[in-house]
């Protein structure tokens, strides 16, 4: 793998850049040949030591251009190895200039020396902030001892707009005449008169027919067609689209129009056009939605649009004989009527939506002079769609499918990005494309496209030049902008991009070039969502990966391994003949016959084209899609591509890694590894289930069940942020989240519980892991009307009525848990999170009332689930006879029940007993699904089954983490067996993190390192490894928001060998029973004689305080 070379970074939500060298640094102090030369050094080094403020953040970013936040929140880390090294005192310098920092003039803002030791969210209170402004800041600290640290270095951000009425810029775009016309048709959604009591076969057959007249001869024709589930259509007798057949996965992308060219069947004079809808397995259902626009151009450069809705159709159901003809009579059709549809709460399309298909991507150009010397450039831009924009031909930043993926009816973010570099004096040219992104890209399983608004993907931008007089010019996007079709004829999400060189028009991007046969840009008029700036860390190609092998299936196919399942694109460098289709194809395993698998896509074609220019070697990476894939196809060419000329370029959300883990298993090494992998894969943009098939969507249940290893691998304070900012989205017109984030058809399609409850638990995760207060606040009122909602519905408090969608424990080999059980656990889990939440805001009456909710929820929850010995089951509904009806248990009804603490104190040890009396019972194998699974582990730790925890983690059989690793897995997967499940691809995921939560207990309990409540963040660190010699050692580092956090443990001959780190400024929490006390040394004395100060807990243990350093436990072997 090779690492991408230094880019030009947009708006400070690039990678921290900074973090990995300043964290990581480790100085050396070396010998001198004298004795002055070795105090010399002595003194240096501690003085480098003592001056380590490293790592300065404004909102969670490195120097963020483009920050609009009038109160950012700064944060600093303390890198300092002395044992108890802490921060007693900060004062935060901002600053004009660097040279008033260097004088330790904070002449904006000046803190003032504040007492205490935080260093997390220190919000900025000075003078209001100007837009479009650099400011300089810095931190001066004073460690425990009240002597001052060296000042850290200068830091920077740069505010951006600061309000939307600062946009100079019209949104404009592009389409060519046939798709303009077709988007202006507004063709209805249509269908034949309902038929009373209907009976049908298996199959319906719903059918149209218009005749129509042509008055002169045609130059060009398009159909455009659909209907559920598929469509067929006839022009003049003649077959112009045929029915597809029902897919494996039952669902075809039907939201998206079908289109033919249908010129050669049309003629001047009568003309008929016949339509077909064929809805599959509905024998009771008389009617089905059928939408269809025929668009003509006529010789002399008119045309004209054909519509249902409008003229003279007529329709029937299961037309016989040959009714598609125009000598068929059909004086007994009726006309059609309208297919009814719900708006949504924004007023746009409703269920069926709009079913358009992608438009080409767009070129647009705009020519400036400058006369002046230049100080600054600062481009801010933002589009509904996905956009590139260069100056003078150089790319302005890197990010890839900007400005991501938000629900677009409600908010868009824009990107800044410094182009001073680029801007010279004379005539200047600014370029850009435009593509339909994820705005207008076809969605979800049944292809609805056009979800956020009607109008077609539009770019909003403006330059400000500001020059060395002061003054400033500026540059936006208007009408005056210049527009074509780009090389890029179609670019969508799931099925790929085409890409026709021989379109290029070389130097369109410069200023030079000759754009008089382009086009005028159109000014476009969407229902504007709010715009705001980037607060996160935007999708970056972070890395290649070479193939490990190529081979060839069958003759003209050539299949690259990459070794390894990602998300990204492929870049090519080929050669050949002007015209060459140079096809790419994308899959996560092969068939026995070394063919590419594709079935478990679906519907998604992902699928990309490169049209050869035919100009010599040429080099194609996409822009504006990405894929899921290890495999990669390549056809349309003679020979196969050296190794050399093929790579897979890696995309993801550009949030740090932060965690790095090494065991004395291979397979845990390789499962972690995978963890790893598939949170890569689907942190792009938006925390996805998979990065492959027709879905990609920010389901709720995977990624609050991830959110606490997301949380530890990638800096996710300001990522966590933003999809809590989608969660929130979900609520329009309705208390409840959202199954997934952002909504497409509809801003909510759906909820249910442990779905649902991601809009609590991410905000309550991200704070444990950062420390990060401004989550809650933001989150808090959405939290509140979510609790409120299901309170309403359920006054007896149990969450049996508006429980939405009844997932449950999605996948569980073990079968289904009862939904009222799952649903009242996690609203009591819920609640008790917002008591721990309300707690931190200083919300005492929140505190209090959550409290007594969730006593009331608890003492519901026992006397209906909860069983004498503490048994924890459920009587079903559907049980037959009179007689008694059986109790039905779960793996996973006994792990919500402990980890919610739903159980009588009294009744968890022989909870925790029956939970490892089932997996004993079950061949000492997991049973658990996609809720119960993330828990399990830590509940068997937590009620002194560390050893079963282990014998789960480390199982090799199916069901088990272990089975997917022995199976060849390198991401983790949908189905415990996927590898089983071929025939099956309707839900069959290679790339689904849900299962990889596990990597959280082999943190937090393997490793032992833990934040806690009385500090989150890891300002005091909770400590509890659970040793276990099948493991042999274990070596694990965690980047936390204060610093390095090092476990490492490794069998020895009397026990285990421990040696842990505490950064500066926290301090670790160790709590031990006697007997354990018993078993400890540390730095080679006895724990109970340590001079480590000591507390007792209310459990019965001791606590004892490591402060800051590195401190080396021996432990013996328990007896």
């Amino acid at each position: 793998m090779e690492d991408n070379p230094e880019r030009l970074r947009l708006s400070g939500t690039g990678t921290l850049n900074h973090v990995g060298e300043a964290l990581f640094m480790k100085w050396k102090v070396f010998a001198a040949v004298v004795v002055f030369a070795l105090g010399i050094s002595s003194v240096y080094a501690q003085q480098r030591r003592m001056e380590d403020v490293v790592d300065l953040r404004c909102d969670s970013l490195t120097s963020p251009l483009g920050d609009d936040n009038p109160h950012p929140a700064f944060s600093w880390k303390l890198k300092d190895t002395r044992i108890g090294a802490a921060q007693s005192a900060y004062r935060v310098l901002v600053a004009s200039t660097p040279a008033s920092l260097a004088k330790n003039v904070g002449d904006v803002w000046d803190s003032g020396r504040i007492e205490g030791s935080q260093s997390i969210g220190v919000l900025y209170a000075g003078p209001k902030l100007d837009a479009e402004r650099r400011y300089y800041w810095r931190v001066l600290l004073w460690n425990e001892s009240g002597k001052p640290y060296r000042a850290s270095g200068n830091s920077w951000w740069e505010t951006g707009l600061m309000d939307a009425s600062a946009w100079r810029g019209d949104w404009i775009g592009y389409e060519d005449p046939e798709h303009a016309a077709v988007r202006a048709a507004h063709a209805a959604w249509v269908t034949n008169p309902e038929v009373a009591n209907y009976k049908g076969g298996d199959n319906t057959r719903h059918d149209l027919r218009l005749s129509f007249d042509l008055p002169q001869a045609v130059a060009s024709a398009t159909l455009y067609a659909t209907g559920e589930d598929t469509v067929a259509a006839w022009v003049n007798g003649r077959q112009v689209l045929s029915p597809s057949l029902q897919p494996p996965w039952g669902r075809l992308p039907w939201r998206t129009y079908a289109s033919s060219d249908v010129t050669g069947a049309l003629h001047s004079g009568a003309n008929l056009l016949a339509v077909e809808a064929l809805l599959f397995g509905h024998q009771t259902r008389s009617q089905t939605p059928m939408n269809a626009v025929l668009y003509v151009k006529f010789a002399d450069g008119s045309s004209s649009v054909f519509k249902t809705g409008e003229g003279p159709w007529k329709s029937a159901l299961e037309a016989s004989g040959a009714w598609y003809t125009a000598q068929y009579q059909d004086d007994g059709w009726a006309a059609p009527t309208s297919y009814p549809e719900v708006r949504d709460v924004f007023g746009g399309a409703g269920d069926l939506g709009i079913p358009l298909q992608t438009p080409p991507v767009d070129a647009l150009r705009k020519t400036f002079d400058v006369t002046k010397q230049v100080r600054s450039a600062r481009l801010y831009a933002t589009a509904l769609g996905a956009y590139t924009m260069s100056v003078n031909g150089m790319r302005a930043g890197d990010q890839v499918l900007s400005p991501g993926w938000t629900d677009f009816r409600e908010r868009v973010t824009y990107q800044a990005c410094d182009v001073t570099s680029a801007i010279h004096h004379g005539r200047n040219a600014m370029g850009a494309w435009l593509a339909p992104g994820w705005y207008s890209t076809p969605l979800e399983w049944v292809g609805q496209g056009n979800n956020y608004g009607a109008t077609p993907p539009a770019l909003k931008a403006q330059l400000r030049i500001e020059y060395t007089d002061g003054s400033v010019d500026w540059v936006a996007t208007d009408h005056s902008w210049k527009a074509d079709l780009s090389p890029i004829t179609s670019a969508e999400i799931y099925n790929g991009e085409n890409y026709d060189a021989r379109r290029d028009q070389t130097g369109w991007n410069m200023p030079a070039f000759d754009d008089h046969t382009w086009h005028a840009a159109v000014l476009v008029h969407p229902r504007e969502p709010e715009i705001v700036w980037q607060s996160f860390q935007p999708i970056h190609a972070e890395q290649t990966v070479a193939p490990k092998s190529v081979s060839s299936p069958a003759p003209g196919v050539f299949i690259y391994d990459f070794g390894q399942n990602l998300a990204g694109v492929a870049r090519i460098q080929v050669q050949g003949p002007a015209g060459t289709d140079v096809r790419l194809r994308f899959g996560e395993l092969l068939n026995h016959d070394g063919t590419l698998y594709v079935e478990n896509l679906r519907n998604a074609k992902a699928t990309d084209h490169y049209i050869l220019a035919g100009k010599g070697v040429e080099t194609y990476q996409p822009s504006f899609t990405f894929h899921g894939f290890r495999y990669l196809e390549i056809t349309g060419i003679s020979a196969a591509l050296a190794k050399s000329a093929v790579n897979a370029v890696v995309l993801h959300t550009d949030a740090l890694e932060t965690t790095k883990l090494e065991t004395g298993s291979p397979m845990i090494n390789q499962l972690w590894s995978n963890i790893l992998w598939g949170q890569r894969s689907n942190f792009v943009g938006v925390p996805t289930d998979c990065p492959q098939r027709d879905e990609r969507l920010g389901w709720t249940a995977d990624a609050q069940v991830f959110w606490r290893t997301a949380s530890y691998n990638m800096d996710l304070a300001a990522f966590s942020r933003k999809y809590a900012t989608d969660l929130r989205g979900t609520q329009a017109g309705t208390t409840m989240y959202g199954i997934y984030a952002p909504g497409t058809s509809k801003p909510n399609t759906g909820f249910g519980p442990g779905w649902s409850d991601a809009g609590v638990i991410v905000p309550w995760t991200s704070w444990m892991q950062t420390g990060d207060l401004t989550i809650l606040e933001q989150n808090w009122d959405a939290m509140q009307r979510y609790l409120d909602g299901i309170h309403d519905a359920n006054p007896d408090y149990l969450w049996a009525y508006n429980g939405g969608i009844a997932f449950g424990d999605w996948l569980a080999p073990e079968g289904a848990t009862s939904q009222t059980l799952i649903a009242t656990a996690y609203w009591a889990y819920d609640v008790s999170l917002m008591q721990q939440m309300a707690h931190a805001l200083g919300r005492t009456r929140d505190e209090q009332a959550y409290a007594q909710l969730f006593e009331k929820i608890r003492a519901a929850f026992e006397q209906q689930f909860v069983h004498p010995n503490g048994v924890v089951g459920w009587i079903p509904e559907s049980s037959n006879g009179s007689g008694a009806k059986p109790l039905q248990e779960t793996q996973t009804g006994y792990v919500l029940a402990l980890h919610m603490h739903l159980l009588p104190e009294a009744d968890r040890f022989a909870a925790a007993q029956h939970l490892v009396d089932r997996i004993a019972a079950n061949g000492w194998k997991l049973g658990t699904g996609f809720l119960g699974t993330p828990y399990l582990l830590e509940v068997l730790s937590d009620t002194g089954h560390a050893d079963v925890a282990y014998r789960l983690l480390l199982n090799t059989q199916y069901p088990s983490w272990g089975y997917m690793v022995e199976h060849g897995a390198t991401t983790m997967w949908e189905r415990w067996n996927g590898d089983q499940m071929l025939n099956d691809p309707g839900m069959n995921s290679f790339n689904h993190y849900a299962y990889g939560a596990v990597a959280e207990w082999i943190y937090r309990y393997a490793a032992g390192v833990d934040t806690s409540l009385l500090a989150p963040g890891f300002h005091v660190i909770n400590l509890h490894p659970n040793f276990d010699a099948r493991l042999g050692h274990i070596d694990f580092s965690y980047e936390s928001a204060y610093g390095l956090i090092h476990s490492s443990w490794a069998t020895a001959p009397a026990g285990f060998h421990w040696t842990v780190t505490i950064p500066a400024n926290t301090s670790g929490r160790l709590s031990l029973t006697s007997a354990e006390i018993a078993r400890y040394s540390v730095d080679g004395k006895a724990l109970s004689v340590s001079s480590l100060s000591r507390t007792p807990a209310e459990d019965g243990k001791t606590v004892f305080t490591l402060p800051a350093g590195t401190h080396t436990f021996e432990v013996a072997k328990a007896m």
